[in-house]
């Protein structure tokens, strides 16, 4: 790789994969024949950043690159003098040169455009190879400079010559410069870059800072900057030390102190600008929201102001749009809009918010009155706090949470504690929680009250203060509740109670609570008997003893108390048919945990799968992310595993922003477990290295042997027994009360292959005994088979083989069936019998090619192949990464590309990447082939 291919590929660029493709395509074809580019977009979306990768990628080209300047724009043959001091330089430092023995004279202002052109050409006639002219900020050249190199591109354009400019979208000299060009060549692109989508910036941003972030904070990232990558690099920067204090990614957000003025980019844009456009940008930057231009006008001429609104369109500081016949305007970006607002005086801010109040209704008179106000207006604190209420019985928490921050800046003595206890039910409500959790000293610094303690119970216990949460719980449920708003509060915490005692791995004491719990729930009130309204969503009975059961059962489990665990199951049973709710999400995840761990995968299976439908509804459960990671693993052990590695991909995305952190790591383990199987190292790694990142204190209890499980698989899979011992050795030194000690299977297995028999048969022992061992990555009977085999009994290992292929409910678990079949397979063959022997191999073989398991299958064709047998089913995608099997498959489906990209929790960018390399591996021309290529099935040989 050379130097310049290699500074290429150490500066990503993001979002810009197709826009790079059509230039550098443009670039390969005029080596011969000549080309024009013209990369348009408004400031800051990536011009120049996407010029110097292209022109890094230009192997074999001399590359000349002209930066115009605002500044000069006015100056006769100022971007020229620009190229001929370039064009010196080239000769000064030894790269090839022009033909002509002396420097070139700088142009003089008085000088001719077509004399200045004619030595231009001569100048570059002489360069050796390709030559690349780059003009940048296009928009800014010179009327003279513009006519001199419309003579030497005209006279070049069928050569080994490449025209590429940068410039904003509004028509200037070069942008019909190349629409000439454009009319005199076929080999032409126009690339219009457009603003970033969330999906770029969470790449964007994991480059920057190291981790991910979740779906709602790059929407707000991509909406703050309209998706410029430059705004959007500024920011992350400034905002990388914020985010690595973070607990965790999902309760990081976009702080409102971090967007610091801009004052470069401010500058460029109102370079010139009479005072006129500046105001208007100014008016419009303070206003913020998208407004008809009419009503701009109206609070202007109320102010006094004269403005420019066009002018500051064509600034690019404007964005006007036309929706249903009315002009509507807001700044072109957020960040800018701050920068801009903040160098209006205070005054004038506070006027501007108290005219648009006046002018405005609804939320956005609200919010410029909030703007405009006071610290110390009760009144206004009154009305956000009543609008803040409104929109939370309409389920839009994101603009109650907005209300109720807003009254808590503005309170002031008992208005502040009643606004900041609002606050807390809000997040309370709707699972918010890590939004509010730098506020835990503002609440633990107001007086005691039943509102206040509920809300710092739950604060605490995710702040892992889990001591400080149990007592104030405890001391909650000696108190006497006397009034319905009381009682209401109480049956909340008596279900909230159980989550700090399991966190605290007191699973008998929530059997103790369990009838004080009940008591406290069947005394909650009617909905109508609360008085405050605030509290009213807390009497729900129902939901309460839901939640209770599904705590209660997996105590009970972990307690070992099965008198208690069928009749509470049973209980739940009844109480979750025909409920539904978060809280029914909540139970059945509890319940379907109990179940994975007792070796139930079927009434687990069903538990999930209910739960998965009730989390499309109602996302604000405790346990979502739970619902869909359980699910994922659940859907590997039993060989579905395109289904599995896509639900478990869209739980890593989703639990960013979800309340339950925990689940994020472990639906990242997941993933990586379906690809172990498949082999595919670099996304086994790639992931555990991201979950790895987690704050360990807020992972989940959830099978801790799944990280470890994936690199014994892995190893397993590329054949490297070694590695795969080590992992089980790993895993067996974190075992944790939740294992269900997968790790030892394949530890038997690692040994079995070393030839380790002894280890091997006292791994297999341990198997064997009653205990929390389940049969989850291989049965009993396999296990026998290699240890067997290492001890060198081999037809008793065979037939333990074929007995655990043939066993009831081996179906149940089709990979662990597959790898026994392929053993049974193997040793038949080795005994001479061959035919029985090929029949456990293609059976093998036709289950691994379903899975995409890759490593396995060849294993698989390669004993047929010793055994001179042909075999013709071949996976027509088994060259094809997990990721590209997706997009196959969804293509297949009949899903767009916008629609894969959707499901997929990615770019359509990227969809389009993937497409092509699909396209390439496979051999094929065009989407309609691949779809029938991804429909055809293997036939067996």
């Amino acid at each position: 790789m050379s130097d310049q291919k290699r500074a290429a590929d150490q500066r990503p660029l993001f979002g810009r994969d197709r826009a790079r493709e059509t230039m550098l395509l443009v670039a390969h074809q005029a080596r011969e024949h000549g080309g024009a580019l013209l990369v348009a977009g408004e400031a800051g979306l990536g011009k120049t950043a996407l010029l110097a990768d292209v022109a890094q990628r230009l192997e074999g080209w001399t590359v000349l690159r002209v930066h115009a300047d605002s500044f000069e724009s006015d100056l006769a043959y100022a971007t020229v003098e620009t190229l001929v001091r370039g064009l010196n330089g080239m000769r000064g430092s030894g790269a090839r040169a022009g033909a002509a023995s002396t420097a070139i004279r700088p142009p003089e202002p008085g000088d001719d455009p077509l004399t200045v052109g004619r030595f231009l050409l001569d100048a570059i006639d002489g360069i050796d190879g390709p030559v690349c002219l780059i003009i940048d900020d296009a928009q800014w050249v010179d009327e003279p400079s513009a006519r001199a190199l419309r003579f030497l591109a005209r006279r070049l354009v069928d050569q080994r010559f490449l025209f590429t400019a940068a410039t904003r979208p509004q028509p200037n000299r070069i942008t019909a410069l190349f629409d000439d060009l454009a009319s005199t060549t076929t080999n032409h692109a126009r690339v219009e870059l457009t603003p970033l989508t969330v999906g770029d910036t969470q790449e964007l941003a994991r480059h920057i800072l190291g981790h991910p972030v979740s779906r709602r904070t790059a929407t707000r990232l991509t909406e703050a900057t309209q998706g410029s990558p430059l705004l959007l690099s500024v920011l992350l920067g400034q905002l990388r030390e914020t985010f690595a204090q973070a607990l965790h990614p999902a309760g990081w957000d976009l702080p409102a102190t971090a967007i610091t003025p801009l004052s470069t980019a401010i500058s460029a844009s109102l370079e010139g600008a009479p005072p006129s456009v500046r105001v208007a940008a100014e008016l419009v930057a303070v206003l913020r929201d998208p407004l008809p231009l009419p009503v701009v006008g109206t609070i202007a001429d109320r102010l006094g102001l004269d403005i420019d609104v066009h002018g500051a369109v064509a600034r690019g500081l404007v964005l006007a749009e036309t929706r249903d016949g009315v002009v509507r305007v807001e700044p072109t970006h957020a960040i800018l809009a701050d920068a801009l607002a903040a160098g209006v005086p205070l005054h004038r801010r506070v006027a501007i918010h108290r005219v648009a109040a006046e002018v405005l209704s609804g939320h956005r008179a609200l919010r410029h009155r909030v703007e405009a106000a006071d610290r110390t207006d009760p009144t206004l604190v009154d009305e956000l706090l009543t609008a803040a209420l409104a929109v939370s019985d309409l389920g839009q928490a994101e603009q109650a949470l907005s209300y109720a921050r807003s009254a808590v800046d503005l309170a002031s003595g008992a208005e502040a504690e009643r606004a900041l206890r609002e606050l807390g039910l809000i997040a309370m409500r709707f699972r918010m929680h890590e939004r509010i959790l730098e506020l835990r000293p503002a609440f633990e610094a107001m007086p005691p009250s039943p509102a206040r303690d509920a809300v710092l119970v739950e604060l605490r216990t995710l702040s892992q203060d889990l001591p400080g949460a149990l007592a104030l719980a405890l001391e909650f449920e000696a108190r006497p509740a006397e009034t319905p708003d009381e009682r209401a509060i109480r049956a909340h915490v008596a279900e909230a109670l159980p989550k700090v005692l399991m966190a605290t791995g007191d699973f008998p004491a929530v059997l103790d609570h369990l009838d004080t719990a009940r008591r406290h729930i069947a005394d909650s009130p009617d909905p109508a008997e609360v008085a405050d309204p605030a509290l009213r969503w807390l009497a729900a009975p129902l939901d309460d003893l839901t939640r209770l059961l599904g705590w209660a059962v997996i105590s009970a489990a972990h307690a070992r108390r099965p008198d208690l665990f069928v009749p509470l199951a049973a209980e739940l049973d009844e109480l979750v048919v025909g409920h539904e709710s978060p809280a029914a999400v909540d139970a059945l995840v509890s319940r379907s945990r109990v179940f994975i761990l007792s070796g139930d995968i079927d009434r687990a299976r069903a538990d999930l799968s209910r739960a998965n439908d009730l989390v499309r509804r109602f996302p604000t459960s405790w346990t979502a992310g739970f619902a869909r990671t359980m699910y994922a693993h659940i859907l590997y052990l039993v060989g579905e595993w395109e289904e599995s590695v896509t639900l478990a991909d869209t739980a890593v995305a989703l639990a960013l922003d979800e309340t339950d952190l925990s689940c994020w790591p472990i639906a990242l383990w997941t993933s990586a477990l379906v690809r172990a199987g498949r082999g595919e190292a670099e996304a086994v790694d790639e992931r555990l290295r991201a979950a790895a990142q987690a704050d360990p204190r807020i992972t989940g209890s959830y099978d801790g042997d799944l990280p470890y499980l994936a690199r014994a698989e892995l190893a397993r899979a590329l054949g490297r027994p070694a590695e795969q011992l080590a992992a089980a050795e790993q895993a067996e030194a974190a075992a944790s009360r939740s294992s269900t000690l997968g790790w030892l299977t394949y530890r038997v297995d690692a040994l079995a292959a070393l030839g380790r028999a002894e280890e091997a048969r006292a791994a297999y022992e341990r198997c064997a005994a009653p205990g929390p061992w389940r049969p989850y990555y291989g049965s009993l009977r396999w296990l026998e088979g290699r240890t067997l085999e290492a001890e060198g009994r081999a037809p008793e290992a065979l037939a333990a083989y074929r007995a655990a292929v043939a066993e009831p409910g081996a179906d149940r678990f089709p990979f662990p069936r597959a790898v026994a079949a392929l053993d049974a397979g193997r040793l038949a063959i080795s005994r001479g019998e061959r035919a029985a022997g090929r029949a456990l191999l293609e059976s093998a073989a036709a289950t691994f090619r379903a899975l995409g398991a890759s490593g396995y299958l060849a294993r698989c064709l390669h004993l047929l192949e010793e055994a001179a047998v042909e075999s013709s089913a071949v996976d027509p995608l088994a060259s094809l990464t997990t990721r590209e099997r997706q997009v196959a498959h969804a293509l297949a489906a009949g899903m767009t590309n916008k629609e894969i990209a959707e499901r997929l929790y990615v770019s359509v960018t990227t969809v389009n990447f993937h497409v092509r390399n699909i396209l390439s591996k496979l051999g094929l021309r065009s989407r309609r082939d691949l779809r029938t290529l991804a429909r055809r099935r293997p036939v067996k040989s």
